[in-house]
């Protein structure tokens, strides 16, 4: 029964699931031929951080085993891609649970309706995954041997436990997070309660005063705009440029751009209804979803600063180009999911509009202009940060024109690509309203 009751869910949110499926395909790709290219360029030296100060941490980057400073970090990545597009796919069926408990369903019966969910994705998506990342092995192999590599990458049995190690991990978590969904959401919900209510608390003393803040929004801009002097001193401190940079944008956004959006809003608001509805909606999509555009920022220039600033061997450049492509192309899935979990609720706000006289096609301005203005500032950071990046690489001789292009290429189109398809989802919320 319950079973049964999974597979008819399934079908009714196809295209959610489609989405979670496809982002486990695209990471069992990535991690396959990552540990098999890992394996095959696991000759560098071994270089250890002892006093953890910028200086050894650039060293490390510039020189050390490429395998092993890309192992961590592109199974973190691929780890919070999962945990996004499977935070995305739960929480849609947060009222669904409800329901279900309603009508005298266990929280056991709940997390396994979940489970089986979950699992019969899994076991859509990784065999093909695996599938496609043996392909992609011999293209990768055709490229290394134009290049002139005397290497060719094949499928290790050290590499595989490594691989089958990290996805058995990942599910594991996965499903341990959707067991306790299944717990917490339903509990709240049925008791009328709201799962993300949170309120900030007021600052005292100097703190608060007006003086203190426009010093900390003046250091903010600084900090946000220091990469963009920094890139062009070198490529070695890309990774850490970027952390300071993201930093100083979130208080750069969080307490300039928002404020004068607002500002701007209450002024002239009433000339133009669609606008100042939009802007309140993009207001709200920047909030929620900044710390996935910070993490697409960061995660790509730590990926530059290991091509750009070293000696690498053939298979290592090959292998930092194609984490850094999938890693943009998961990262951009990220924002979208991120985005998407929140546009979920708006069908309530849209419902209101069409109440006081909203008509259908102002409704669809007011989602178009939307996301166009949310995309274009996400495309705008990445062009700003990432693009001068690699602009600085081109000038300093760090990499080609045809390397910037396909870096840049593979950046911008998966964020087109997303902005596509959150627009079909948001006409979906736009029918329900």
């Amino acid at each position: 029964m319950i079973f049964k009751e999974a597979l008819r869910s399934l079908r009714n949110s196809m295209s959610k699931a489609v989405f979670f499926a496809l982002t486990f395909y695209i990471t069992t790709a990535l991690l396959f031929v990552y540990f098999n290219m890992a394996e095959a360029a696991s000759t560098g030296p071994e270089v250890y951080v002892t006093n953890n100060n910028l200086a050894d941490i650039i060293e490390l980057l510039s020189k050390g085993n490429i395998s092993n400073l890309m192992m961590v970090f592109v199974v973190v990545m691929c780890a919070i891609d999962l945990f996004f597009c499977n935070d995305f796919f739960v929480k849609n069926k947060a009222k669904e649970l409800a329901v279900r408990l309603i009508c005298g369903a266990t929280y056991i019966q709940m997390a396994m309706y979940l489970l089986i969910q979950t699992v019969l994705l899994m076991l859509v998506s990784i065999p093909f995954g695996i599938g496609t990342g043996y392909l992609m092995l011999g293209g990768l192999n055709a490229i290394l041997a134009k290049s002139g590599a005397d290497i060719v990458v094949g499928i290790s049995s050290f590499a595989m436990v490594e691989f089958w190690m990290v996805m058995l991990f990942v599910i594991s978590v996965i499903t341990l997070l959707n067991c306790s969904f299944a717990y917490k959401s339903g509990a709240v919900l049925l008791s009328g309660g709201n799962i993300a209510a949170m309120k900030k608390q007021g600052g005292y003393g100097v703190t608060n005063t007006k003086i203190f803040q426009l010093l900390l929004n003046l250091a903010g801009i600084i900090a946000a705009l220091f990469p963009l002097y920094g890139f062009f001193k070198g490529s070695g401190g890309l990774a850490i440029m970027a952390l300071i940079g993201c930093v100083g944008l979130d208080r750069t956004i969080n307490y300039v751009l928002l404020p004068a959006l607002t500002a701007y809003n209450r002024k002239r608001g009433t000339a133009d209804t669609v606008k100042a509805a939009a802007n309140g909606f993009v207001r709200r999509d920047v909030q929620f979803s900044k710390i996935t555009v910070y993490l697409l920022i960061a995660d790509l220039m730590v990926m530059m600063s290991m091509l750009f600033a070293r000696e690498n061997s053939p298979v290592e450049k090959l292998l930092i180009i194609f984490s850094y492509i999938a890693i943009a192309i998961l990262q951009s899935l990220t924002i979208m999911f991120r985005l998407e979990t929140d546009l979920s609720s708006r069908g309530k706000e849209y419902a209101i509009l069409s109440q006081i006289g909203s008509e259908t096609g102002m409704r669809h301005k007011i989602m178009h202009t939307e996301l166009r203005r949310y995309y274009l500032f996400v495309l705008l950071l990445v062009v700003i940060y990432v693009g001068m990046a690699l602009v600085s690489a081109a000038f300093t001789g760090g990499a080609t024109i045809g390397e910037v292009s396909l870096l840049g290429a593979s950046v911008i189109i998966p964020l087109i690509a997303v902005w596509l398809i959150t627009v079909l989802y948001y006409q979906t919320i736009l029918k329900k309203a």
